[in-house]
Parts: C-alpha cells; structure tokens; sequence
C-alpha cells in the first residue's frame, strides 16, 4: 500500500556551511537537486527532494543552511533550519573530516539522529582512524566514492524498516473480533473512508482479525446476537451514542484514542484531562495536523471549543494552529488539545509532546476530550489498563 505523503518519513540534512549537505543529497539521490559552490552560505532556504530508498519506499530528504551562518539572512535561515528540525523523523548532522567542531547542536537534537563524516577522501588514514575510534556509531563518506554513498543508504534502510507499533498496541483480544462503527455524517469524506478508519481495517486483515464494519443504527441489533466481541471501535463524535448502545457489555473506544496509544503518551494525556477543572479563563491552542475546509459542525474548530467552553471557568481564549508546523513559542497558552495525529509520524507526535512537557503545558487529544466531556472516559480508556480521570460523571 502505498504511504500517505505526510507519513512518509522526513530526513533533515543540518551542519555548518559548505560541509557537503548539498553534495550529499545530490549524490544520494543522482540528481543535481541543491545547488553546489564553494561559497559559504549557497543554501538560502531548506530544499526538499522526494527519492525512492529501496525497502523502504518513499523518503523526503531536506537540505538546509548551515546553522554557523553569519550574514544579513543568518538568523532566518537557522530559524527555517530549526523549524524543519521539528518535523524530522531523522536528522543527519554532516560534518567536515577537515574541519574543527563540537557537538552541541548534534546533543540538543530530541529526533533520531547519526553523525556522518564528510570529505573523507581528503583526510589522511591516521585522521579518519582516530574520528573511528571516537565515533564508533558514525558513518564516513565522500561523494567521490560511490561505496561510502550506499553505506549510508544501507543504513538508512535499516533504521526505517523499524517497524512503528499498529493501532493495536499492546491490547489483547480473545476472539480477534472488533466492531467498527463508522458515522455516516456531514463531516464524512465523499466515497471513502477516514485515514485512522482504513488504516485499523488494513491492520485487522493483516492480523487475521475479523472486522465487523457498522453504522451505529445497526449497531444494536448485532450486539443482541453476537457475545464474542472483544472492542467497538468509533469516531469520537459518536462515542455518546455508541456507549449508550453497548451500555458497557465490551470495550469501547476511538480512533483517536487508538492514535494516543499509539504514538502519543496515552497515560500522560489521561491524566492531563483532570488539569480542566484547574484551569480559568485560559488561552488554548488547538492543534490540526492536516489542513482542510472546515463547516459548522467542524470537530477542532466548533464542536471541541464548545465543550471546552462548557467545562472551563471563566472566559476560554482559543488559537488555531492546523498543518504540519508546531508553533515556535507556546509558553504563552494554558493548555494543548492536539488532534489524533493519523498525518503525523511517532517521532513528530513525540517531539511536540517533549516541548510542552519542557514548557510544562498540558497536553491530551481530541478524542479523549470529547469521551471526557460525555462522561465516558473511564470505559473509554479501560480496554488499556491505565488509570482514569477523577470524579468523572455520566
């Protein structure tokens, strides 16, 4: 199955200017892609090229400008450097074999992340043999030298064929049966199905699981007949009525919430709920990982910042932030509801809950809000085994 283009693993390339980042990805990809001089600085902008890695399939390689750069655009050029270090699934930090250096940029990279020596044709063999021995995880290329090219892609190929846990993490199922109850309403994409709705149905055929796909108007009639179910599954805007129906005789829970387990901190983001009743007259970010038209019955834009109204003391001031970049400063707002994160990979979804855990601001998702705000997510979340929410009531 072919990867969606948000999921498709993102490599930035960072290091001081005329290191060889360009010379790197042209080389990696046999393309002139970025352009190449021996004047410093060459690179003004990040420059992003899509390439096959066999194995793998389809990888994103950024180019980016040196982090040392010291002229009139510096300052805006590191920025981009950084933002696009904040969507990265790995980072390579290009090192120049001739050139002095330390490593405190490489030490405060939170994503995967390797070293790689460049130029080393033009290193002598005592040189590159104590670089070795001090960096015995590091890799060691020159441009010249097509050998050295396809180490790195070798390794490369290895670190992304890592296989990421499915939705399904960690949960154990008897029967291997799982009600689907997919809502058919206006917020439904025309002739398909929602991005986490097909990614659990693919994952349930490859795991031998039986999948029972349900409007929740028929739901009813088949859990009257049917006993070996072990979870109903459900978009987040139908937990209500979904829970009323099963009326607790198997688990239940959401794509969303499927998705906090999966690569969020499901238990992190539980317990950040019981912070609502804490909060007065706060400023809330709101965080969409994909951008689209929204209407009056948008979950992130209308439905979530009414229940939050609704639980919150006091007057809620709400920011909007949708697409794949995480806003620079977030010191400044009470509290984070971030989208389930189906377009976002586990090292991204990761790295943002790392920041505003640095920035001490609580983080949860759009799924458990809305199961907290229906008084049900304590049987949402008991199919995982961790603890709940205080005081909640149906």
């Amino acid at each position: 199955m072919e990867k969606i283009p948000s999921l498709i693993p993102t490599i930035v390339f960072i290091g001081k200017m005329n290191a060889g980042k360009s010379s790197l990805i042209n080389a990696i990809t046999n393309q002139e892609v970025s352009i190449v001089s021996d004047i410093p600085g060459t690179t003004s902008d990040e420059i992003v090229k899509r390439m096959e890695l066999l194995n793998v399939g389809p990888i994103n390689l950024i180019d980016t400008a040196g982090f040392n750069d010291e002229s009139d655009l510096g300052d805006k050029r590191v920025a981009k450097t950084n933002k696009a270090l904040k969507r990265a699934d790995l980072v390579i930090y290009l090192i120049d074999a001739n050139d002095s250096f330390d490593l405190k940029e490489y030490d405060a990279i939170s994503s995967k992340k390797i070293i790689v020596f460049s130029k080393i044709d033009l290193i002598s063999d005592d040189k590159k043999t104590k670089l070795q021995n001090k960096y015995p995880n590091a890799l060691f290329i020159s441009v010249n030298q097509e050998k050295t090219i396809n180490d790195l892609k070798n390794k490369l190929t290895t670190l992304f064929q890592e296989n990421e846990e499915g939705l399904l993490k960690n949960i154990k199922l008897k029967h291997k049966k799982i009600i689907h109850v997919i809502p058919i309403d206006s917020e439904a994409p025309k002739g398909r199905l929602i991005l986490p709705q097909m990614q659990l149905l693919r994952e349930c055929l490859d795991l031998d699981i039986v999948s029972i796909v349900l409007k929740e108007n028929e739901l009813e009639n088949y859990l009257e007949k049917n006993d070996d179910i072990d979870l109903i599954v459900t978009d987040s805007q139908a937990f209500k009525i979904v829970s009323q129906i099963n009326n607790e005789r198997f688990f239940l829970t959401s794509y969303s919430i499927l998705q906090a387990n999966q690569k969020g901190d499901l238990q992190l983001f539980v317990e950040n709920i019981n912070y609502l009743q804490k909060l007065s007259n706060p400023k809330i970010l709101i965080m969409e990982s994909c951008s689209h038209n929204t209407s009056h019955e948008d979950i992130g834009k209308v439905k979530i910042p009414k229940m939050l109204n609704e639980m919150i003391d006091g007057n809620v001031e709400f920011e909007f932030v949708m697409g794949h970049d995480f806003p620079d400063e977030i010191k400044n707002y009470d509290f984070i509801v971030h989208c389930g994160s189906c377009m976002l990979s586990k090292e991204i979804m990761q790295k943002r809950i790392k920041i505003a855990n640095d920035d001490n601001i609580p983080i949860t998702n759009y799924g458990l809000i809305i199961a907290h705000y229906n008084g049900i997510l304590n049987e949402a979340i008991k199919i995982f085994n961790i603890k709940g929410v205080i005081n909640e009531k149906k």
